[in-house]
This record gives structure tokens, C-alpha cells and sequence, in this order.
């Protein structure tokens, strides 16, 4: 299944990282410095006893369009 999370705030990053755990291919939307970090480096987040990288892709307003008509 595949996932578009519009958002890359705390709980759109909570969403994706969790969906991302479960094995499903997942992008989220971003813009700006948090974009730059989520190309750069990949979401992290940090567990109960350490912290995991999880593989998403991060795209920018002007995919979203591709996007979109992929995921119909």
C-alpha cells in the first residue's frame, strides 16, 4: 500500500514513521528547512530505548501533482 501524509509536523512524522515501521511504502509532503532535513538525512524518531531511522520519501508542493495522479 502506498501513503501520502500531507504534513511533516509531529504527528504527520509520527504517522509515517510508524506506517513506514509496518512496511508500507510511504512519502510526505513537505516544504522548506524540513523538507532540506527529510531529503538530507530521513526521518528519525526515538523509541523507548533508541532512536530509528526510518526510509521515507520527501517531496515539495511542486510533486504533489505527480503524485496525486499516480496514487489514482
Amino acid at each position: 500500500m502506498r501513503i501520502l501524509i500531507y504534513g511533516a509536523g509531529v504527528i504527520g512524522s509520527f504517522y509515517a514513521s510508524r506506517f513506514a515501521k509496518a512496511g508500507l511504502d510511504v512519502t510526505i509532503l513537505a516544504r522548506g528547512q524540513r523538507l532540506k532535513e527529510l531529503q538530507e538525512h530521513g526521518l528519525w524518531y526515538r523509541g523507548k530505548t533508541r532512536t530509528h531511522k526510518v526510509e521515507i520519501k520527501a517531496i515539495g508542493r511542486s510533486e504533489e501533482r505527480r503524485v496525486g495522479k499516480e496514487c489514482r
